[in-house]
């Protein structure tokens, strides 16, 4: 394939943009960022891809379509694609349309959906898509390695370097042939298919009808020997059917006499369980008379303990108020010792504060003084400063360069200008040349008269008798206006810096450096001294320091003495924060051992307010239980309850010995096994009922297929089916033999075949070695596995698997594969090299020798850089460049 145009029409950020591209050789396409290289390649996948009909909305279609537009983006491109030169175009979403338009070999135009099945039979037949996917790189896609074993362009062109015969178009017949026969009975992943599955389906089947018809010959062999034993099994059922019945009716009658005996134990023990309940009950309404009892005594004993309890801590309550007195005292008088130390402190505090008012005061005055002086200086050499021509290095470098210029030129107007030499013959002479006055020399020895160059032209003037004017060649006079305009130049730079020659402007340069220097210096002093302050800061804080100076002292103690320096005051406001600090922890102390001693008076206060409390509730609670007792003792006296308890026991005993009576003979009955023998002969008589049935049942079904299946000729139909099942087998003998050969013919032609694959490997490594030798040097290696993938890399003696490589190093080395491919294939049916934003992990030193490759292989091949740094690609001799802009 080869792209020769691709137009764009409201694709994306791209309102309209026409993209040539030579036949072949490097073509780089750059650009900014998001000035749409990458859409280039979008649109024209879009373009060429069969599902991505005009018809189509899907979400790829309608990424295309600008934002907030509503407009149909447009496609067209045209490129060769085997013999076939065509142009092709669609448009999506508004004003849908596809055209195809075939230039050579034969024109033809389609449109519609007819235009999209023409191209795609085209690029059905003429394009490797394997090749076309696996020769594109993109630096934001994976450096992973592309996939070439499905490449039949690759393929073809690889047994043409290797020498390899199986693939070329003398063997590839013999392989279709061969793998055709080995399709007949094989599927392509080995597994038995088509006629050898079918001789085996067949052959099965045949079998099974066989063993089927066996199975029927058989079954009614069967049916008669069945029915021989049901009637045998009837006849047996019947005899037996007298004695069952006579067991039934014995267990019956056993079961009758246990019933009775069970009734008798179930009555006796009902009784004793009411009689049980009754003496429970007497039991326990003797026991809550008791209790009751007892209760009020404990009452009254808990109530004599509570009022002893109270009066004790009334007393304590009674000390505990006395002993908080002293506590107050104690509190007040820390509270007037805090108060002295605080006052003593503030006053020590402002004395402190005002020595080092005064201290910081002289420091900042002496600050100032110097920070006057400093801009006093400054301002001295700024004023210096203005009285040098201002001229800098850049303003130099001008008037050095312009010197130069105007020497180079006079140099070469010397060298090239031709001579007049002015010899005087007679008498002295006086002579004009270019009106200035020459006495030529007539002096008796001389050799030689006046020289003159001729530059810009020459003028000799004879006063009042002879004028000679000689004019230059066309190239002198060009090198004289070069020179006088180089010589104007100069001047006028000499004049707008104010000084007469270079020599004048490098030392107005260097004393105006000089004096900068001193400026900055002074600068420094000044930003040092100030130390990031603002000046106006340190004269607000004087003045806030004069002003605290000025307020009077706090009123102090008449015992307490005015400090001698400022280090005294510091120690004696330190003395007196300490004394403050003291006297406020003993003030908190005096008051945490107050609240305490109140905190434990209100506890006993309120424990005797419980106590009181608790006292009530026991009155209450012992006149309750009394007026409950005396009620109870009134309705039913201590005595009844005892004798209704006796009575109650006397009338259980009796019952329980009647119950131990009737329990002995229950023992002695076997109840369970009576009743187990009664179950026992009921379902014996209930299953041999359901036999007789059962057999019955079965003997007439039995008796009916006897007699339907004595009329099939089961035993012919077993005949015919062994025999098609003998005949069937040997057909499949067949065909497995031929099978069998297939197999191993494709075996061994696949043998050769991966031998074949093996050697032209040789020459895609050999490929990639001599363009990676160019990047790297005769240490780079590679080694290359069957699936044409690269397994590691050599440089240097050393041997790095691929995956282990940098990025930079597997992007170069995917950079190379494409390139060695692009260079072993065909011409006219390879693809383009499409890179899209690539070497963005090379290194500049490597950077020139990676784009060097390109030269080679693009000179056959079509390669499409797109880049936004067009600097990677400098060092590709002949590229062509394609700057796209907004």
């Amino acid at each position: 394939m080869r792209l020769h145009s691709l137009h764009l029409r409201d694709v994306k950020g791209v309102q309209e943009r026409t993209v040539d591209f030579p036949d072949s050789g490097v073509v780089v396409i750059e650009g900014p960022n998001e000035i749409g290289k990458t859409t280039l390649l979008e649109a024209f996948d879009l373009l060429l891809d069969s599902r991505a009909k005009a018809s189509s909305r899907s979400r790829a279609v309608k990424a295309l379509q600008p934002v907030g537009r509503d407009v149909g983006p447009r496609v067209e491109a045209e490129f060769t694609v085997g013999n076939h030169r065509l142009r092709f175009a669609k448009q999506w979403l508004r004003g849908v349309a596809t055209e195809l338009d075939i230039i050579s070999p034969v024109r033809e135009h389609v449109s519609g959906e007819a235009a999209q099945q023409r191209l795609d039979g085209i690029l059905a037949e003429s394009l490797d898509r394997p090749l076309w996917d696996a020769l594109r790189f993109t630096q934001a896609g994976e450096l992973g390695q592309m996939s070439l074993t499905d490449s039949a362009v690759l393929t073809r062109a690889l047994d043409g370097a290797s020498g390899v015969d199986l693939h070329t178009a003398d063997g590839a017949p013999l392989l279709e042939r061969v793998e055709a026969e080995f399709l007949r009975y094989f599927t392509p992943t080995g597994r038995v298919g088509g006629e050898l599955k079918a001789a085996l389906a067949a052959a099965s089947a045949a079998r099974d009808d066989a063993v089927l018809a066996h199975g029927a010959v058989s079954e009614t062999q069967e049916l008669v020997e069945r029915h021989a034993r049901l009637r045998a099994r009837a006849a047996e059922l019947s005899a037996r059917e007298a004695a069952l019945e006579d067991r039934l009716e014995r267990a019956r009658s056993q079961d009758a006499e246990v019933s009775r005996v069970v009734s008798a134990h179930e009555e006796s023990t009902a009784a004793l369980a009411q009689a049980r309940q009754d003496s429970v009950r007497a039991r326990e309404d003797l026991s809550r008379r008791e209790r009751a009892v007892a209760d009020l005594a404990a009452v009254e004993s808990r109530l004599l303990a509570a009022r002893e309890s109270v009066a004790q801590q009334r007393r304590e309550l009674d000390d505990a108020l006395e002993a908080g007195e002293s506590l107050i005292q104690e509190r007040d008088a820390a509270r007037e010792a805090r108060e002295r130390a605080r006052a003593v402190a503030e006053v020590a505090a402002a004395d402190a504060e005002q020595a080092d008012a005064l201290d910081r005061l002289a420091r900042l005055d002496a600050e100032l003084e110097r920070l006057a002086d400093l801009r006093q200086q400054e301002l001295r050499l700024r004023e210096e400063l203005q009285t040098i021509p201002a001229i800098d290095a850049a303003v130099l470098r001008k008037l050095e360069a312009a010197e130069g210029q105007v020497v180079r030129l006079r140099a070469r107007q010397e060298a090239s200008s031709a001579r007049v030499t002015l010899e005087a013959l007679g008498a002295v002479r006086a002579v004009l040349v270019n009106g200035e006055a020459i006495d030529v020399d007539t002096t008796p020895g001389s050799e030689s008269g006046q020289v003159v160059a001729v530059r810009g032209g020459l003028s000799i003037e004879l006063p009042d008798q002879l004028r000679v004017t000689v004019t230059p060649e066309a190239g002198g006079a060009q090198l004289a206006a070069e020179l006088q305009e180089a010589e104007a130049s100069w001047g006028r730079l000499l004049e707008q810096a104010g000084v007469e020659d270079i020599a004048a402007a490098r030392d107005a340069t260097a004393r105006r450096s000089a004096a900068r220097a001193r400026v900055q210096a002074v600068g420094e002093r000044r930003s040092d001294l100030l130390g990031g302050r603002e000046e106006g800061a340190l004269l607000e804080e004087v003045a806030q320091l004069r002003e605290t100076l000025e307020s009077p002292v706090r009123t102090r103690p008449d015992d307490y003495p005015v400090p001698e320096d400022i280090t005294t005051a510091r120690a004696v406001s330190r003395a007196a924060a300490r004394a403050r600090t003291e006297a406020e922890a003993a003030l908190e102390e005096a008051v945490t051992r107050l609240r305490q001693h109140e905190q434990q008076g209100e506890r006993r206060a309120l424990a005797v307010e419980r106590s009181q409390t608790v006292i009530e509730t026991l009155n209450e609670r012992l006149t309750a239980d009394r007026a409950r007792l005396i009620e109870s003792q009134q309705a039913t006296p201590d005595d009844m309850l005892r004798e209704r308890m006796a009575a109650a026991e006397a009338r259980h005993a009796q019952v329980e010995a009647r119950a131990a009576v009737t329990g002995r003979e229950l023992d002695e009955t076997d109840v369970a096994g009576v009743r187990a023998r009664v179950g026992e002969a009921e379902q014996g008589q209930a299953e041999h009922a359901e036999q007789v049935r059962s057999v019955r049942h079965e003997q007439a079904q039995v008796h009916g297929q006897v007699e339907l299946v004595s009329g099939e000729g089961r035993q012919e139909t077993y005949d015919l089916a062994l025999g098609e099942f003998l005949r069937l087998r040997q057909e499949l003998e067949v065909v497995h033999r031929r099978a069998r050969a297939a197999r191993q013919l494709r075996e061994t032609l696949g043998r050769h075949r991966e031998t074949a694959h093996r050697a032209y490997v040789r020459p895609y490594r050999e490929e990639i070695c001599r363009l990676g030798r160019l990047v790297y040097d005769d240490g780079f290696d590679v080694d290359i596995d069957d699936d044409l993938t690269i397994r590691s890399r050599t440089l240097a003696g050393t041997t790095v698997a691929f995956e282990q490589l940098s990025g930079g190093a597997k992007e170069q080395l995917g950079i190379l594969a494409r390139l060695a491919v692009a260079s072993l294939v065909d011409r006219a049916a390879g693809v383009p090299v499409i890179i899209d934003d690539a070497l963005g992990y090379t290194d500049p030193d490597r950077l020139d020798r990676v784009s060097a490759v390109f030269t080679g292989p693009g000179q056959d091949t079509q390669v499409v850089l797109l880049t936004c740094t067009p600097e990677r690609y400098q060092g590709i001799l002949g590229a062509t460049t394609i700057r796209l802009t907004a």
